[in-house]
């Protein structure tokens, strides 16, 4: 393995190298991801899938019959969230009014 060195500057900012770049096929604007592991090693992970990749991803989900639209659905889910967090008086609260 090639060590290959890069300098941070005072804002916290550092150049990835150009063959790393090259090597992650990395282009201006692309996002990447740190993981610092238990033994201290830094890993970085390229975050730049192209479309074509993720297409299809979510394909098998179904929209849920019980909703007319994702709004209400998404509005069931976090009253049903914030019901879980309340107090029982809290949610008698609620209800009354």
């Amino acid at each position: 393995m090639t060590a290959i060195v890069s300098t941070v500057t005072s804002k916290g900012q550092m150049t990835v190298p150009a063959e790393i770049r090259r090597a992650l096929k990395l282009q201006a604007g692309d996002r990447v991801e740190f993981a610092i592991a238990a033994d201290g090693r830094v890993y970085l992970r390229p975050l730049n899938l192209p479309v074509e990749a993720i297409f299809g991803l979510l394909s098998h989900l179904k929209a849920d019959p019980r909703y007319a639209d994702d709004d209400d659905a998404i509005g069931d889910q976090i009253v049903a969230e914030d019901d879980a967090t309340m107090s029982p008086e809290g949610r008698r609260r609620r209800r009354a009014a």
